[in-house]
């Protein structure tokens, strides 16, 4: 609600004659805020229980709607072209975003705030006031509660891939073979494993390592849902450094990329394969040639890796669990920089957790990483991870308990903002400029007068990234994000986390039938 809850603010602090030309409209207005405030303090307090009562998660659901219902009447009054730009809080003017969302909104279609609108609210408001208070639902204060962290958690610097996976001895072989592979013919190598193993951090590292050995390079990721059209654009305007035309078709960006890779030593990276078929339209773009070229897939599928690579299993390496020695240096290193460094009455406890991580690197980091965002450690904080991960059985359902823990120590204004990128398909690359300028103009960043918002909004993507939830894509020579993604679980989660609360609706233009009975504070179609 603190969105809704800022931009009230945003009302109250225009002084347009045609908005807010009524002593009694603006005291409605402030009693309604009142009132808002005190219905988001509940719905926070809710938020935290661990395990909330069905009645509580029906209030929970009713305040959301709510919420979404003010917020769409408070944008129809906000987003107009204002006549002083100054007068808005927070520098919010100073963006991009806003100015261009604003251009948009017809000033023919200018309201006025009614009266009986606010009051209309801020009965329903007290209403849902009066329900919490009938449901006893402050009872709920005495059930278990999540552990929240508090406080910013920086991205380390320099950001390194290696960070999340640890380079064992099969690795290093993988990756010595590659450096000393003489052979000129243009090889495919595959990179295999189920979920969660590390394979594109495996394929990042290799990229990164290896990209200024060639003449060109590409780093393609293609996830469930492939676009092959956008697939080829992003290849093109990586290989060439420049965009190519819009409304190129699809036959055009094939011949284009195999002309230009003619004659080249190239190094591509097509990341997360689902399907034969997908490879075999992606290959057709690959002259063949003698000049060391390489293309390394990922993919979860045996059968996916083996036709990448024309059935030669010897060039298939398959990702395995991490081994207990480098587990412990993966969780110990992100957590304590080193397990020499970790005090010794919670090492046992440590020990069990990694050991319940099973090897597999995104859930032993994804702990690592809520554990280094709290600033007190304790026992019982220790012994509650450890239970709730042992009471997973699978590897998936142990990473995603994983997740899910880390994603409830998150503070409100980070989940907001985290559950803000369901809207965008699985496997997209968002550029960093374009997402602090959405969160802005939604109205999802919190900063005091005198704060640069913009600054602000980029401090909340440092916390996501460091703590896992969102993978850079592209960082400059400064240690700068420039664009990111969100790992495929990652996804699943906050598109399922998104639903539960009505957040964001994101319709898939493959899907057919789609249930929109139900209010959402966003609706988006890709």
């Amino acid at each position: 609600m603190r969105p809704l809850i800022g931009k009230l603010d945003m009302l109250l602090l225009r002084d347009a004659p045609q908005k807010c030309c009524s002593k009694r409209i603006k005291d409605r207005m402030r009693l309604l805020k009142d009132d808002v405030q005190k219905i988001s303090s509940y719905l926070d307090e809710l938020s935290e229980v661990e395990d909330p009562p069905p009645m509580a998660m029906c209030w929970m659901n009713e305040a959301r709607d709510l919420s979404y219902d003010m917020e769409d009447y408070v944008d129809s009054l906000l987003f107009v072209p204002p006549e002083d730009p100054s007068l808005f809080a927070n520098n919010i003017k100073a963006t991009r975003s806003l100015r261009k969302w604003f251009s948009r909104v017809k000033t023919s279609q200018t309201q006025v705030i009614s009266a009986g609108t606010l009051s209309e609210f801020r009965r329903y408001v007290q209403e849902a006031i009066q329900r919490h208070q009938r449901y006893n639902l402050h009872s709920c204060r005495t059930l278990r509660r999540r552990f929240v962290s508090h406080g910013p958690m920086v991205l380390p610097r320099p950001y390194e891939e290696t960070a999340d996976i640890v380079i064992d001895g099969r690795m290093n072989e993988f990756i010595n073979s590659l450096a000393t592979d003489g052979d000129q013919q243009l090889k495919v190598l595959s990179v295999l494993g189920s979920a969660c193993l590390g394979k594109t951090t495996l394929a990042r590292v290799l990229y990164n390592r290896f990209r200024k050995q060639y003449n060109c390079r590409a780093f393609i990721r293609v996830s469930k849902k492939p676009d092959t059209k956008k697939i080829f654009c992003d290849m093109l305007s990586q290989l060439k450094r420049q965009h190519p035309l819009q409304h190129c078709r699809e036959i055009d960006l094939i011949h284009d990329i195999k002309q230009y890779l003619q004659d080249k030593r190239y190094l591509i990276i097509i990341d997360d394969v689902w399907a034969a078929s997908v490879w075999d339209t992606i290959n057709h773009v690959f002259p063949k040639g003698n000049h060391g070229s390489r293309i390394i897939t990922t993919t979860q599928i045996e059968d996916v890796a083996l036709t990448c690579c024309c059935y030669q299993s010897e060039y298939v390496f398959e990702m395995k669990h991490l081994d207990d020695d480098h587990s412990r240096k993966l969780f110990f290193n992100r957590l304590f920089c080193s397990e020499r460094d970790c005090p010794e009455q919670f090492k046992d406890v440590l020990n069990e957790i990694v050991e319940t991580c099973d090897g597999l690197p995104l859930a032993t980091v994804s702990i690592a990483s809520v554990l280094a965002s709290q600033p007190v450690m304790s026992i019982d904080l220790l012994t509650y991870i450890h239970r709730s991960l042992s009471s997973c059985f699978s590897a998936s359902e142990r990473t995603r308990q994983a997740l899910n823990l880390s994603f409830n120590s998150l503070p409100q204004y980070l989940k907001t903002c985290l559950l803000y990128l369901s809207m965008y398909p699985e496997g997209y690359t968002i550029l960093k400029d374009d997402l602090v300028k959405q969160w802005v103009a939604e109205g999802l960043i919190y900063t005091t007068e005198g704060q640069d918002i913009r600054k602000d909004a980029e401090s909340y993507l440092d916390q996501l990234i460091g703590r896992r939830f969102i993978q850079p894509i592209c960082v400059n020579y400064n240690n700068e994000v420039l664009s990111c993604a969100v790992h495929g679980m990652v996804h699943d989660l906050i598109a399922h986390k998104s639903a539960e609360e009505n957040f964001i609706v994101a319709i898939d233009y493959s899907q057919k039938n789609v249930p929109l009975s139900q209010k959402s504070s966003s609706f988006f179609v890709s």
